[in-house]
């Protein structure tokens, strides 16, 4: 699978240590090199962002994060659905 936003090497231990909620998917925070947080992202497998809470599309560079983290909502989210997908998969 081809994902539109991978992650660069140096934020894959990062997002592989993060708490997932369901098989393979983590949500998370990313804090860019501007200082700028943005919530709501969800990751697959460590490997990929794969949607944002509120965004058809990122709304900023992949190569901006310096690092992702998580929050407690994060690690056990209140709202497990409503997502829109950045990538599309056939079954």
């Amino acid at each position: 699978m081809q994902f539109r936003y991978p992650l660069p090497e140096r934020l894959i231990a990062q997002a592989l240590a993060l708490t997932e909620f369901a098989n393979g998917g983590a949500q998370c925070h990313a804090r860019l090199r501007s200082g700028t947080v943005h919530p709501g992202l969800l990751l697959s497998n460590g490997t990929a962002i794969i949607a944002m809470r509120g965004h058809t599309l990122l709304p900023f560079e992949v190569s901006e994060i310096e690092s992702l983290f998580q929050t407690d909502e994060d690690q056990s989210p209140t709202t497990r659905s409503g997502w829109e997908f950045f990538d599309k998969w056939n079954a």
